[in-house]
């Protein structure tokens, strides 16, 4: 019940400052909320006022990825989530697919560490920090205020950045089952270079942001036998052709 009270009352908080435009951004008053699902218990670290409560009602309120989900045409046990942000999604996938191996991929180190924080329970996540690129090396990761907007740029951070090759090569995974990108425009270079990879991957959910489009992600992914078949609010779901 106190996890439940403060919830609701942080909820409303963020709203009302949110609705004024008056968020203070460098304000990182955290909460560990303690939730229980599906008899796993775990606890959440969430910033009132960056954002995080804005994304833990798309995925465990509204159930965003619930109808990509049911497309799978089995359960995967292969997951890797580029652009993790702190960990509810992939917590969301371990929930759902506790038999699935996630290997969680998150830039912003202040992201990161809430990210390792808020999924230590779960046995089957591991969490790099990482920015997920076309080519390993090294980039620069602008530190937008609003944590969930935070992108690579030609100044900022410099930070690790990691092909998806590599992460199946260091895991020695010889397929994707299920494929989550949200990079904030990140997916531009993902997609279109150096890209076989796709080969191996069998479902994707991304979500696209501008300038990359709908006829982007189907040019970068028809050589590769994708199709989308769903999309809701610029999330998109895409399968190897049957």
């Amino acid at each position: 019940m106190k996890t439940l009270v403060a919830f609701i009352v942080n909820s409303k908080r963020y709203s009302s400052k949110f609705k004024e435009n008056k968020l203070d951004l460098n304000n990182n008053e955290t909460f560990i909320y303690n939730f229980k699902q599906n008899k796993s218990k775990f606890d959440l670290y969430l910033r009132t006022f960056k954002g995080d409560i804005d994304i833990f009602y798309e995925i465990f309120w509204k159930k965003t990825y619930d109808k990509h989900l049911s497309l799978l045409g089995q359960e995967p046990k292969v997951i890797i989530d580029l652009g993790a942000h702190i960990g509810m999604t992939s917590i969301y996938f371990a929930l759902k697919y506790p038999n699935a191996k996630i290997i969680s991929v998150e830039a912003s180190l202040e992201n990161f560490l809430m990210l390792k924080q808020n999924t230590s329970s779960f046995k089957n996540i591991e969490c790099i920090n990482a920015a997920a690129y076309f080519e390993d090396g090294t980039v620069y990761f602008g530190n937008d205020k609003l944590s969930y907007n935070q992108s690579i740029s030609e100044k900022g951070r410099e930070t690790k950045a990691v092909s998806v090759e590599t992460l199946m090569k260091n895991y020695n995974f010889a397929k994707i089952d299920l494929l989550k990108i949200d990079i904030e425009g990140g997916e531009i270079e993902l997609l279109s270079k150096n890209n076989s990879w796709l080969t191996n991957v069998d479902n994707i959910i991304i979500e696209i942001h501008r300038p990359y489009t709908r006829e982007n992600l189907h040019n970068d992914l028809k050589p590769f036998d994708f199709k989308v078949k769903f999309e809701e609010n610029f999330v998109l779901f895409a399968n190897k052709l049957e």
